[in-house]
């Protein structure tokens, strides 16, 4: 069954798709049957790997290599060790390329062999049809060239035939023929097999190991189209989906079982729709994110793992025919229409949503914590310390002192006693020794500092890891140098980790008792360095009364009780200032302290806020690049030839704001680009942007400020969206209804069989 057919095919489940003949490879094909024995009952995946000129396999036990079009062995009955498998006659690095011009993009190849014939015709030179398998398309290319520059005229030809949306596309030159697969062994003795395909299978309970990574299956090595080693894992479905769930949405940092659940029946949904999808190259998908990302067994995890299981069988389905599940990692706030990005995959199911909670469901979860509400704790040099001495406030540093004292309290020069007091409940929450003898009188900042480095163990510090050179070049104050000694080095030691800091002139208020509220700026800066003062992170789920639900890195979720009242923080930019009230929405992150019964007694929000999009958590909702002239036109010269760039003007934007349509204006020509070529055109991790041009004063463009949201085509299932989603308390049949309108989740043996 060809590419063409199988790419069209929409999955009834492994049974139909067996009896079809395109199940992971033609049913007689006797790699089938050799790679079945390596892995559990079930339907057999083809994942394209690694491709190269050589390729290496290993275990941690002895391994068989066979052609199973062959009975006897290749070369040994077993392989112990690394085995080089080398492309015998093969081009050594990349593979030569050809240039053509691509014209268009049809959902059916009579209308493609149909233009290519209408284009020959019309402009005399030699046309092509493409399939591209991940877009599911054909594509029509004129022309062939060895470098871009040679099919400038035909180009112009193109334009002022009022031909848009062309560009240059590269392909692989044909690769020469006769390459075959050479073995070379650990001990370095080497043996020409004249092979085309071989497939190595795994001891009982080991793994094979490509390139370092494991797999699980059987691993086939062929000689591709281009004269190099294509290594394909002939893998159970199940076990293929282990690798690539945590690989495309990672447990570690997405840690919610019904995101993961969304994740596991997307991914199972494409690989069933998409069976045979690169069938001419002898695999189903290839193992990047051109496809689908897969890990292999480094990539997999417990929860994930769970994830799979407990959706085993399960797909997504319109009208009773499993999807085309595109997914996305981070949409930005809302996704697209696939008419717009991906005009040949367009779907009902397939539209522009919002990425966020509807107001019924936020005003439902999100509410109000009301906190202490202290005078700011400023330093004689007007330094904003309130944070860090609510922090040690709550590590039990200042002691049983009340909010509202607190700045007051900060406000004056400590004595002996009450520094000691401070650095001995630093030290029990640091896990460090208490500081003994006799305490000393913080008088000025040097007796100060020297105080605090004694107590708390850091004048070895300042003893060993400073030169007397050193001094001098770190404090830059010609009055520090009358300080004695030891106080001297305490006080260089401290300011160069960030304890102190001068007053305006650079110069240190070496005359006059330092505040408490400087000295708790030197105090939490100590703590910091063991982690004494450390905040639990977590995710906000629910927002009650007296107490707020909480998920947090490992997935599960905790209702944990407020104090009465804590400290509470909000994020402005990328600052946080003390409020006597919060509003914390669905999906905010934040981090709190707990007290010694338990209770939240510090909680500041994360900065920056961003909204209330389900994805706003990724670190790429929102971003900025810029790129100069020469990068810019670097990145358009290898798709376009319109000379020295004069222009970028949105034409149209999409449902969600994404551009779906650019006009690329040059000095010798104009081009629009539409869709995914957008971003590709670009080199930019969404096209959801707004385009700043900047110009010197004749007008030429010196460059471009990009402003954007998301990363990746913004179609379909949002993945951090999917997080967000599962953190308020959508489970996965819901998140995946949101994303594929229309859709249901059914079991892959129950969908119907054809073409949607």
């Amino acid at each position: 069954m060809s590419a063409r057919r199988v790419r069209r095919l929409i999955v009834a489940g492994p049974l139909l798709l067996a009896a079809a003949g395109g199940c992971a490879g033609a049913a007689d094909d006797p790699v089938r049957a050799a790679a079945a024995p390596a892995n559990p009952a079930g339907m057999l995946y083809r994942v394209g790997l690694d491709v190269g000129h050589h390729l290496v396999l290993a275990s941690d036990k002895p391994f068989q290599l066979a052609d199973p079009s062959k009975p006897e062995r290749v070369w040994k009955d077993a392989y112990t060790g690394e085995l080089t498998l080398v492309a015998d006659g093969g081009p050594e690095g990349e593979p030569a390329s050809v240039f053509r011009i691509q014209v268009g993009a049809f959902a059916t190849e009579q209308a493609a062999e149909q233009e290519r014939a209408a284009l020959e015709k019309s402009f005399g030179a030699p046309g092509v049809v493409r399939f591209v398998p991940d877009r599911g398309s054909w594509r029509v290319r004129l022309g062939a060239a060895p470098d871009r520059a040679a099919l400038a005229p035909l180009l112009a030809k193109l334009r002022d035939a009022g031909r848009k949306g062309i560009w240059i596309a590269e392909e692989p030159a044909a690769a020469a023929a006769g390459v075959s697969i050479r073995l070379i062994d650990a001990a370095w003795d080497s043996r020409a097999t004249g092979a085309t395909r071989l497939l190595a299978t795994p001891a009982p309970g080991s793994l094979l190991k490509l390139q370092g990574k494991a797999y699980r299956g059987a691993i086939e090595i062929r000689v591709d189209g281009s004269g190099r080693l294509r290594a394909i894992d002939w893998v159970e479905l199940e076990s293929y989906l282990r690798g690539v769930v945590p690989a495309e949405l990672g447990p570690e940092i997405w840690p919610q079982l019904a995101a993961l659940k969304a994740q596991a029946v997307a991914a199972r949904t494409y690989a069933l729709a998409n069976v045979g999808q690169f069938e001419e190259d002898g695999y189903d998908v290839c193992a990047t994110p051109r496809c689908q990302a897969y890990g292999g067994t480094a990539a997999e995890h417990p929860l994930s793992d769970r994830a799979v299981s407990e959706t085993r069988g399960e797909i997504a389905a319109w009208e009773g025919r499993a999807i085309d599940a595109l997914y996305t990692a981070t949409c930005g706030g809302h996704t697209e229409d696939a008419k717009e990005i991906f005009p040949e995959q367009a779907a009902p199911y397939l539209v522009g949503v919002p990425c966020r909670a509807e107001d019924e469901a936020l005003a439902r979860t999100r509410g109000v914590v009301r906190g202490a509400a202290p005078r700011p704790v400023t330093t004689e040099l007007g330094d904003d310390v309130t944070r860090e001495a609510a922090l040690l406030s709550v590590a039990g540093v200042f002691g049983p002192v009340p909010a509202e004292r607190l700045a007051k309290e900060l406000a004056r020069a400590p004595s002996a006693a009450t520094l000691r007091d401070w650095t001995r409940g630093l030290a029990r929450a640091a896990r460090r020794p208490e500081p003994t003898g006799t305490p000393i009188e913080p008088a000025t900042l040097g007796r100060a500092a020297l105080a605090l480095a004694r107590d708390l163990g850091w004048d070895e510090r300042a003893r060993v890891l400073l030169s007397d050179a050193d001094l001098d070049a770190v404090l830059r104050d010609p009055a520090a140098a009358k300080l004695p000694a030891e106080e001297r080095r305490a006080l260089t030691y401290l300011v160069g980790q960030g304890a102190f800091r001068p007053t305006r002139e650079g110069r240190w208020p070496l005359d006059h008792a330092p505040t408490g509220a400087t000295l708790a700026a030197a105090l939490a800066r100590i703590g910091e360095a063991y982690d004494a003062l450390d905040l639990d992170e977590g995710t906000v789920a629910r927002v009650g009364a007296q107490t707020l639900e909480l998920v947090g890195g490992r997935g599960g979720t905790a209702s944990l009780p407020l104090a009465a009242p804590p400290f509470l923080f909000t994020a402005a930019g990328t600052r946080t200032y003390a409020v006597s009230t919060l509003q914390l929405w669905p999906g905010d992150k934040v981090r709190y302290r707990l007290d010694a019964q338990g209770r939240i007694a510090l909680l500041e929000l994360r900065p920056p806020a961003k909204g209330i999009a389900d994805d706003r958590t990724a670190a790429v909702y929102a971003w900025e690049v810029r790129k100069t002239a020469r990068e810019l036109e670097e990145a358009i010269d290898k798709r376009l030839s319109i000379g020295t760039l004069t222009d970028l003007r949105v034409a149209r934007r999409g449902v969600s704001g994404r551009i779906v349509e650019l006009e690329v204006v040059g000095t010798t020509g104009s081009a629009t680009v539409k869709g995914f070529d957008v971003r590709n055109l670009l080199d930019l991790r969404e096209s959801l942007t707004v385009i700043e041009l900047q110009r010197d004063p004749s007008g030429r463009i010196t460059g471009a400020v990009f402003s954007g949201k998301g990363w990746g085509h913004g179609v379909g299932l949002c993945q951090v969206g999917a997080y967000g989603m599962a953190v308020r308390g959508a489970d996965y049949k819901e998140i995946l209804a949101h994303y594929y309108p229309g859709t249901s989740v059914i079991a892959a043996s129950a969908a119907v069989a054809g073409a949607p």
